[in-house]
């Protein structure tokens, strides 16, 4: 009597639920990706004809009370067996946990549910543990993601290379999003951590592509639709570049891809990393910026590649250490990827800062020998507010552990 009275209770809660044992066919994601104190954009793909709709709640218990349709991409930048879509989860509480769901013809399954932090209000006094990775690939060891996961970080960001497709075309871009989305390990980071994503060459276009990559503005449409960032550029300066806030840590993820000068053109005052116009909008998102941390990332390391990175565009290197050291701003911190080995180090040339650069690398998540990435701990609930940075390898063994104080990275 009770075994049928819980078949018959199940039976139930499958059919109120619509649940599943997997995501329907064709389908990939949730992700979570940019998450305000008040709102959160879900991103999916299903297929044709399918009706889709999210569901969230502080509380398991009244999960599928509120419906909140998805939004399907109008104008899609390739052919694609599918359609991507955005729906916007609203009237949310700051710093709060929720549970969300999604539901595809009226049916949903584990691997369609996941859960997030929402940050707090900008300048309020936080700790937030993030995750840096970068350089993902198909056929690569994945273990890393459980260890990124088992960090339980608050955010994910990841600079570069989330696909080796090596074209501006973006059906076949998508190609390689769809399969690697589709990797179990991977789908689960993404689905329970506000993960968002810069380019680097790779799933830009061709091996070390630059500005005058040939079909750039393909690539960008399609990235526009491919990932849930803040934003993309601005109204005037078309990039994949945005920024955001997450208490008093802001961050400035840059593109040095879309404006970049090619890496052979010669390292004088007309070679640009950036872009003037993209230039000035860190500039002066750095100068009014009162977050106790300023966080500039992007898929190009600053001095660890002798062929494709800010080591060699010494002009506009050292106009951004310049701009720092000129405008007094305290609390900066670069973040990047691309070589396949994560470590941390000062700049050599800090004295042009005014105080220690640290530069985090965190490259090879699931493309090199180490499966490394970064786990960083923001700490402004205290007096001297703190950054510590840890190296994980793919074995587990941590080679890195460094904190630093904000006194210790700010003009004196």
């Amino acid at each position: 009597m009770k075994f049928s009275l819980l078949i018959l209770l199940t039976t139930l809660l499958l059919i109120r639920t619509g649940l599943l044992c997997a995501s329907p066919e064709g389908t990939a994601g949730p992700l979570i990706g940019n998450v305000t104190p008040n709102s959160a954009t879900v991103w999916l793909f299903s297929a044709r004809g399918t009706r889709c709709e999210a569901f969230v709640s502080p509380d398991l218990q009244t999960l599928f009370d509120t419906r909140v349709p998805f939004t399907p991409v109008n104008n899609p930048a390739g052919k694609f067996e599918g359609t991507m879509q955005f729906a916007t989860l609203k009237e949310l509480r700051p710093d709060t946990i929720y549970h969300y769901g999604v539901r595809v013809d009226g049916k949903t399954a584990e691997t369609l549910k996941g859960s997030f932090r929402t940050p707090p209000p900008p300048g309020t006094p936080h700790k937030l543990r993030m995750v840096l990775t970068s350089c993902m690939k198909h056929g690569q060891p994945q273990g890393s993601w459980g260890l990124v996961r088992s960090e339980k970080p608050h955010l994910h960001l990841t600079v570069g290379d989330t696909q080796y497709s090596d074209t501006t075309d973006p059906s076949v871009q998508w190609k390689h999003h769809l399969r690697y989305r589709q990797v179990p390990e991977f789908a689960a980071v993404i689905r329970n951590i506000p993960t968002l994503a810069m380019w680097d060459d790779h799933d830009y276009g061709p091996n070390n592509s630059d500005g005058t990559a040939t079909g750039k503005e393909h690539s960008l449409a399609g990235w526009k639709q491919f990932w849930a960032n803040p934003a993309a550029g601005t109204d005037r300066t078309p990039g994949a570049f945005f920024s955001f806030n997450w208490g008093e840590v802001e961050f400035f993820v840059v593109d040095g891809r879309y404006h970049r000068s090619p890496d052979n053109a010669p390292d004088d005052a007309k070679k640009r990393m950036l872009g003037d116009a993209q230039f000035n909008w860190l500039l002066e998102g750095l100068k009014a910026s009162k977050a106790k941390f300023k966080v500039i990332a992007s898929g190009s390391t600053l001095n660890h590649s002798k062929s494709d990175g800010w080591r060699i565009y010494t002009f506009a290197r050292h106009r951004l250490f310049d701009a720092i050291r000129t405008n007094r701003i305290d609390g900066v911190v670069y973040m990047s990827g691309d070589i396949h080995n994560s470590l941390v180090w000062q700049h050599p040339e800090s004295d042009r800062v005014g105080y220690p650069l640290v530069e985090v690398i965190s490259s090879g998540v699931a493309n090199s020998k180490n499966l490394s990435f970064a786990s960083i701990d923001f700490d402004t609930t205290v007096n001297d507010p703190s950054m510590r940075v840890r190296i994980i390898m793919g074995n587990r063994s941590t080679p890195v552990d460094r904190t630093w104080k904000l006194s210790q990275i700010s003009h004196r």
